[in-house]
């Protein structure tokens, strides 16, 4: 019998001694995958694990002479709720849970026992509307963390008495977070409502009248500026186009009067030598003529606008605000179409180039609000009392009329 386990479990035990040798091994603070890696890296050993877990535990910087394996793979897990298993020539880590009912399990120590108690005190939260909530909690934990063995247990034990008093908030809208400074740019469109000041009475033709009457105005605009805190400034280009009616209306009259007409002529010779003529008259009655001339049409002037601005938010809210806006543009004829009245028959023409003013200028303030609709856009609508410099047509020209608009616009407002 001795014989026979010197010649049988005495290799076994050289065999295991062999497969766990005695290392040398340092490494600086890293993560505990990487631990691992470098330990198989220098002495090949196999060492099975969870790289998504263990590169989460980090470790301190580890050197040791002359150790086990084992012994080295229990001080890098010592502290943590891992530990590792030998199967054959391999080391499998796994939880210590894991490894709890594993007879041959190493599982590593951990940390000393800690007894916690926890009273929160009663706490208030207030909701990011005007409502509160209040919440009022008598809350008691006690945490135990007791160590049989190499098995860990967490028992809990919450008592928990709880009263909520909820005021109901209504309805609410659920705003973006919103961005309202730095440069942006606000395409629009806008719809006027034009009136005529005429400094000069417009000539009126005998027997008839000439009325001009606003139709309607709209345009097109891009503004683009920069916004900081409460004050806006930028420059702004626009199409606008101003129609308005020109109507004429005139009557002519002819006729009602006598035409004479010589029907015979005879003369007398005196013995003076004078001779006197006779003349043989006629009239023939020319009857009234009456020709009415009325004409209408719809003159445009197209114009494109550049100009600058600036506007102070005085209502400023999370997610609303209203402004006073005031600007300049400069207006540059592009297009002309229409008719004015003449001297002559039919008493009316083309409108001419030389007749229509090329360059005007224009000023205006007005109001406006804007509503947040997204986390870099705001709907923008806003009115205007925009008032032109000088007459549309030129100087000397019997049309002196100056144009007043009250601008109706609606933009959209994108913040970069």
């Amino acid at each position: 019998m001795l014989l026979f386990f010197i010649a049988f479990v005495r290799p076994q035990q050289l065999a295991a001694q062999n497969f766990n040798p005695l290392i040398s091994f340092s490494v600086e603070e890293c993560t505990l995958d990487v631990a691992l890696e470098k330990l198989f890296g220098e002495y090949e050993l196999n060492v099975a694990f969870s790289k998504a877990e263990l590169s989460k535990i980090r470790i301190e910087g580890y050197t040791c002479s002359y150790k086990s394996v084992d012994e080295v793979l229990a001080d890098l897990l010592k502290g943590t709720d891992y530990g590792f298993k030998r199967i054959g020539k391999q080391y499998v880590i796994r939880k210590n849970k894991q490894l709890a009912n594993d007879p041959g399990a190493t599982i590593t120590k951990p940390a000393e026992p800690v007894i916690e108690v926890v009273k929160p005190k009663p706490e208030i939260v207030e909701s990011k509307t005007a409502d509160t909530i209040f919440v009022i909690d008598s809350v008691q934990v006690i945490k135990t963390v007791m160590r049989y063995d190499t098995i860990v247990e967490v028992k809990h034990e919450v008592r928990i008495d709880t009263v909520y008093e909820v005021k109901y908030q209504g309805w609410q809208i659920p705003w973006p977070q919103f961005r309202d400074n730095g440069w942006f740019v606000t395409p629009s469109i806008s719809l006027s409502a034009a009136s005529f000041k005429h400094d000069v009475a417009m000539p009126e033709p005998e027997n008839g009248r000439v009325e001009v009457a606003p139709s309607s105005a709209y345009g097109l605009g891009l503004d683009a500026g920069y916004k900081h805190d409460r004050f806006s400034a930028g420059m702004s280009l626009a199409y606008r186009s101003v129609r308005y009616r020109f109507l004429l209306e005139q009557t002519v009259f002819s006729g009602d009067y006598y035409v004479n007409d010589t029907l015979d002529t005879y003369y007398t010779v005196h013995p003076s030598g004078d001779t006197t003529y006779q003349y043989i008259l006629d009239s023939v009655y020319v009857p009234l003529t009456t020709t009415n001339y009325a004409y209408r049409d719809v003159n445009r002037l197209d114009y494109l606008t550049m100009g600058l601005f600036a506007s102070f938010d005085f209502v400023r809210l999370s997610h609303f605000r209203a402004f006073v806006k005031a600007g300049a543009s400069l207006d540059l004829l592009v297009n002309y179409a229409g008719s004015l009245n003449a001297n002559e028959s039919p008493y009316h023409q083309p409108v001419a180039k030389e007749q229509v003013e090329p360059v005007r200028f224009s000023y205006y303030g007005g109001l406006g609000c804007a509503f947040k609709v997204a986390n870099r856009i705001e709907l923008v609508p806003e009115v205007h009392y925009r008032v032109t410099n000088g007459s549309l047509y030129r100087a000397g020209f019997p049309f002196d009329m100056k144009m007043r608009l009250w601008d109706f616009r609606l933009g959209l407002t994108y913040y970069f």
